[in-house]
């Protein structure tokens, strides 16, 4: 559609009427910002004949006072500067602090609210200190500031600080860093009732930013419960509360908390707290109801997670004679411990134990006392089902206890009982080395294969079967806690085998060639129908009382001795072949033997001098030697001959 001539005239008439009226509003609006800038600079050129320098350094000096509730002294001179804006220099500033505590600032201004200037009054719009430095003595870290005066106040300007410095100088005069680079930010909100506090500063190599709101700021110092909200964020982490507070003679807080941190253990590491165990502390966050009210803090409904493990419970942290006491429960659908990695008992090979120094000094600083509940618990290939467990830590001494749990197929309970050694003289204050070690425990109806490969890394014996352990130890490190141990073991069994020899083969190739079996007679297994051990511990080292093996082709009886600290074997056994055909009773076949060496590649050996006598072509010899020498000359002669030989297994009743 084309436009008329009478359109396209109509339009420039108006464009031209507007370019004027714009052209007229332009010239009206830069007249009046050229005459408030000409007030403004005839307001500031007059300032300093209107109002005397030293009333400008009172009222500088009186709003500095306020802001920081402190008392003042100027050590600089103090200067009006005009532009870009009028304000107060008063140059480096030193607040007086009790406790031989210091606190200095190179530089405060204190900038004028100019709009108030045009009214012909002088006000402060806020004060800005620059470079302050806070410096701490003695054993704590608390600040002897006026801090009520700060939050109280409404009239008082905002506050700002500008790269302050806060440090901690020893008796001996040394003085180290704490918080650098710190910036805040003091502003009056809620029409002055209330007060946002912004604040960023360095520690620890981190930058940690802290925001605070209190909607009633004089009502919080009373006691009056008030709206509060803070966040507190440092790199990878953050926690956020809001809800009410009140501070008044006892501190009170009330509302909701939550937490997130991409990597505990870093979080850890950098508030200089030791992690608990080696692997794991990863990604985790919290939420909660949280209270703070009679001395204690306690947080409700609480949502954990950590390494993916998640779980709910409530907990309570108080002060009992100014000992923290936590207190709480915790339930889960799933418990994952393999980040966190076993207890290391051993040195990496697994061959001997770890001889590092135990320190249980951690424990002595908090008392505890934690229920759990889990429908599953697993660590590396083991998974423990419906476990309820406990642990109560009172004066240094950590009781952990598994009520019940189900496991390798049977019915676990075990209790450990941690507690710090005899106290060190040579230690600052006394402290106590190592560790004194209790524990007892009891599987019932496991599978034996398993539980064993699973604690002891042997499989030594295979079937369903019960153990029970009850020992107690103390020492420096496992070594010796190792060489004190003392109590009793047993263990009962039927229907399964003995792994690494098969002790019926060795028998029926004995009674064939009896000379074939001087040799190692390791390998293969021996099945059984009913295994019964019962071993006393002393000082380290296990006697064996009883330890029977009852099978349809074999008996086995053996004793001797385990050497728990040196971790090897010294026992002697006899085992007997059983006829099929008399339900039970022997012959054939009687061998002594013996089990020697290390626990993992123990030596199997069956007794040379019986395997001579059973040969009818190495007899003769046998009696010639004996002929000549007797017989206590032959006996050491022959080669691997052990020590003594166990009595022959009793034959059941029938």
């Amino acid at each position: 559609m084309r436009a008329t001539p009478f359109a396209i005239g109509a339009i420039k008439i108006f464009m031209l009427r507007l370019g004027k009226n714009a052209r007229r509003a332009g010239v009206v609006v830069a007249i009046v910002i050229g005459a408030i800038t000409v007030a403004l600079l005839a307001v500031t050129a007059a300032l300093p004949l209107v109002v005397p320098g030293a009333e400008l350094r009172r009222i500088a000096v009186h709003a500095l006072a306020g802001s920081t509730g402190q008392k003042v002294v100027i050590l600089g001179e103090p200067a009006l500067r005009l532009f870009p804006s009028p304000r107060v220099v008063l140059g480096k500033v030193s607040f007086p602090l009790p406790s031989g505590q210091s606190l200095d600032a190179e530089n405060v201004v204190t900038r004028l609210d100019i709009w108030h200037l045009l009214a012909g009054r002088v006000e402060v719009d806020d004060v800005i200190v620059e470079h302050p430095t806070l410096v701490l003595t003695g054993d704590g870290l608390t600040p002897a500031l006026a801090v009520a005066p700060i939050f109280a106040a409404a009239q008082w300007p905002e506050l700002r600080i500008v790269d302050g410095t806060i440090a901690w100088r020893s008796e001996g005069g040394l003085t180290r860093e704490l918080v650098s680079g710190l910036t805040a930010n003091l502003d009056r909100v809620v029409d002055g009732r209330g007060i946002s506090l912004g604040a960023a500063f360095d520690w620890r190599d981190e930058r940690v930013t802290v925001n605070l709101v209190l909607d009633d700021a004089a009502g919080f110092l009373g006691g009056t419960s008030s709206p509060a909200r803070v966040v507190l964020a440092a790199t990878g982490a953050e926690a956020r509360f809001q809800g009410r507070a009140a501070l008044g003679t006892a501190p009170v807080l009330t509302g909701t908390l939550s937490a997130e941190a991409d990597a505990l253990r870093d979080l850890l590491d950098w508030a200089g707290i030791e992690p608990p165990t080696r692997g794991g502390l990863g990604p985790f966050a919290l939420s909660a109801h949280l209270a703070l009210e009679d001395g204690g803090l306690s947080l409700t409904d609480a949502s954990l997670d950590l390494d993916g493990n998640r779980g709910d419970g409530a907990f309570l942290l108080k002060l009992v004679q100014r000992r923290p006491v936590l207190q709480g429960t915790f339930a889960a659908d799933k418990i994952t411990l393999t980040p966190y990695g076993g207890i290391h008992l051993t040195t990496d090979d697994g061959r001997n134990w770890d001889r590092r120094p135990i320190d249980l000094s951690p424990l002595e600083g908090f008392d505890l006392d934690l229920r759990l509940s889990a429908a599953r618990v697993v660590a590396d290939e083991t998974t423990l089902n419906t476990v309820a467990a406990s642990a109560v830590l009172t004066g240094g001494r950590l009781v952990m206890v598994l009520g019940e749990a189900t496991g390798w197929g049977g019915l676990l309970r075990a209790s450990l009982s941690l507690a710090p050694g005899a106290p060190d003289p040579a230690l600052p204050y006394g402290r106590a080395t190592g560790a004194e070690v209790r524990l007892e425990a009891e599987a019932t109806d496991v599978d034996l294969g398993r539980t064993l490969e699973d604690i002891a890394g042997m499989r030594r014996i295979e079937g369903t079967g019960t153990l029970q352990v009850e020992v107690s130890g103390a020492g420096g490190n496992v070594v010796e806690i190792a060489r004190t141990l003392t109590g009793n073991a047993s263990i009962s069994a039927g229907n399964g085998y003995l792994a690494g020899l098969d002790v019926a083969q060795v028998l029926q190739r004995i009674e064939r060639r009896p000379l074939s079996a001087t040799s190692d007679a390791r390998g293969g297994r021996t099945a059984f129908t009913d295994l019964s051990g019962r071993i006393a511990i002393t000082d380290g080292v296990g006697t064996v009382e009883e330890m029977q093996l009852q099978g349809k082709q074999v008996r086995l009886g053996m004793e001797g001795s385990i050497s728990i600290a040196e971790r090897s074997l010294d026992l002697a056994g006899h085992a007997s072949l059983v006829l099929p055909s008399s339900k039970g009773a022997t012959g054939g076949v009687d061998l002594p033997f013996s089990v020697r060496g290390p626990w993992e590649t123990p030596m199997v050996m069956a007794d040379p001098l019986s395997l001579i006598e059973r040969s009818g072509a190495a007899l003769p010899l046998l009696e010639a030697v004996k002929g000549r020498a007797g017989t206590a000359a032959a006996e050491p002669a022959m080669e691997g001959a052990p020590g003594r030989k166990a009595a022959p297994p009793t034959p059941p009743a029938n």
